[in-house]
C-alpha cells in the first residue's frame, strides 16, 4: 500500500473554475460595452448642445432678428448634424422667440436631437 498524499485539482474542481471565470468574463465584457455605448451618447449630447449653443450666441450678436425658419445649415467640422433657427413674434414688443433645432444630417424626419429656445430682446 502506497502511502502519500495527492495534491492537485480534480476535474470537477477544474471546470467549476472555468464556469465561475467565464460567467464573470461575460458580466465584465457586458459592463465595458454599455460604457463605451454611454461614452459615445455623452460626446454626441455635448456636440449637440455645444452646435445649439453657438448658434444661439450668433442670434444674440446680430443687429437685427427676422421672424420665420431659416434654411437648413451645416458645418464642415460636425458632418452628421444640420440645424435650423426659427424666430416668432411674441406678445412684448421688440422682443422674439428664437428656437435653435439640431438633428442628423441623414434624416430631419425623425426628429430633433436637441432644441434650444430663448427670447431675444432687439
Amino acid at each position: 500500500m502506497v502511502s502519500g498524499s495527492k495534491s492537485g485539482f480534480t476535474l470537477l474542481e477544474i471546470l467549476v473554475a472555468v464556469a465561475i471565470l467565464s460567467i464573470s468574463l461575460v458580466a465584465l465584457l457586458s459592463a465595458h460595452n454599455k460604457a463605451l455605448f454611454m461614452n459615445a451618447e455623452a460626446v454626441e449630447i455635448t456636440e449637440v448642445v455645444t452646435l445649439a449653443r453657438e448658434e444661439m450666441e450668433n442670434m444674440y450678436m446680430r443687429a437685427s432678428i427676422e421672424s420665420g425658419l431659416s434654411d437648413v445649415r451645416k458645418r464642415k467640422d460636425y458632418p452628421q448634424y444640420q440645424w435650423r433657427t426659427e424666430v416668432k413674434e411674441t406678445p412684448f414688443k421688440g422682443s422674439r422667440e428664437v428656437i435653435v433645432r439640431v438633428f442628423r444630417a441623414e434624416n430631419e424626419k425623425a426628429g430633433d436631437l436637441f432644441a434650444l429656445r430663448a427670447y431675444i430682446r432687439k
